[in-house]
């Protein structure tokens, strides 16, 4: 299967973006600035943080530093990248988007807990300036090729699909106690339901809208954290296929997969290994495609495809609109399961 059209889509655009300003320097921000700096050496990155949180090595790799938003407003960035904690995520998209910069805006766009007001201007402004969300995954080859399969109907006709991310959170970020980071704090947009939405995302972008029908969230007891490790949601398609999405973060070692079954067929696509295999009825494999990118490669191409949405090229892969869908999955996911325990 080529998939090489889709992969070098993605072109360097030289003109326009001069300035980034990277908002947050988590792990995710340290990870954006380190990938600016290999890729784009001749692009200026400004970092806006609070001046409060630990030193980092990778700050040496920052043109400038900013410790307001209003300071880092003055020096009149080309495009914004914002990887604050998911509650502070829609204020500061708000006053960006007011200026007319372009936005990639981490997973989650938000924690669920905005103003629907704020979001309904914030889509307004996406209308007009670019907006892009960080689910990743969807620039990864194997994505394309699952999609191109379905597309084609390989398999058939769709009758059940499962996404499977099980990870450890002690191991996310090294030299970091699990405690105390972002990932186990409910006000900060904490709990597997948030920090594993990319599964979430990655079901709407390969079979369409979802509708919940039911979603149960746990706390294993294997972390020491007040937030949920474990949620298991079911939903259908808009093609009636059964969807389960089973995500945690209290799983050694890691584990991530998704399984689609057809009619005529099954769909495999082990995310870690980086591999995608279709099979007929009867378990005969008929195609297999390897991914030949690492990760720091998908958010390569991701700020590729962004800096092309920023001056006009392209349009996002991940949307706003999109972004806002998996957010409202993930509020009714926790609405059903607080109603279903009172």
């Amino acid at each position: 299967m080529d998939i090489s059209g889709e992969i070098n889509k993605f072109m360097h655009p030289k003109a326009g973006i001069h300035k980034v300003l990277i908002c947050g320097l988590g792990s995710i921000g340290r990870r954006h600035l380190r990938i600016l700096h290999e890729h784009w050496k001749d692009v200026e990155v400004g970092i806006l943080r609070s001046g409060c949180g630990p030193y980092y090595q990778e700050i040496e790799l920052a043109d400038q530093v900013f410790t307001t938003l209003s300071d880092s407003l003055s020096w009149k960035p080309d495009a914004a990248i914002i990887c604050t904690p998911a509650s502070n995520h829609l204020s500061t998209a708000l006053i960006l988007a007011r200026q007319g910069i372009p936005l990639l805006i981490e997973k989650p766009v938000g924690d669920g807990t905005e103003s629907r007001h704020d979001w309904q201007e914030l889509s307004a402004l996406s209308v007009s300036v670019p907006m892009e969300v960080g689910y990743v995954l969807r620039h990864d080859p194997c994505r394309v090729a699952v999609k191109n399969y379905i597309e084609e109907k390989r398999i058939g006709r769709l009758v059940e699909a499962d996404f499977y991310c099980g990870s450890w959170l002690p191991d996310w970020r090294t030299g970091v106690d699990y405690r105390d980071c972002v990932s186990a704090n409910r006000a900060l947009g904490g709990g597997a339901l948030l920090e594993l939405s990319h599964e979430i995302d990655l079901a709407q972008s390969l079979l369409g809208n979802l509708e919940l029908r039911a979603s149960v969230l746990n706390q294993s007891g294997l972390l020491e954290i007040d937030v949920e490790d474990q949620a298991h949601l079911l939903a259908y398609s808009d093609d009636q296929c059964l969807v389960s999405i089973r995500i945690n973060f209290c799983t050694q070692p890691p584990r991530r997969h998704i399984h689609i079954r057809g009619s005529n067929g099954e769909i495999n696509w082990n995310l870690i290994a980086g591999k995608v295999e279709v099979t007929e009825m009867g378990k005969r494999k008929i195609e297999c495609f390897q991914s030949p990118i690492s990760s720091d490669e998908r958010y390569r191409l991701q700020m590729e495809h962004f800096f092309s949405c920023a001056v006009g090229k392209k349009e996002p892969l991940c949307s706003l609109s999109n972004g806002l869908k998996t957010l409202g999955i993930v509020r009714r996911a926790l609405e059903v399961n607080s109603r279903k325990r009172n």
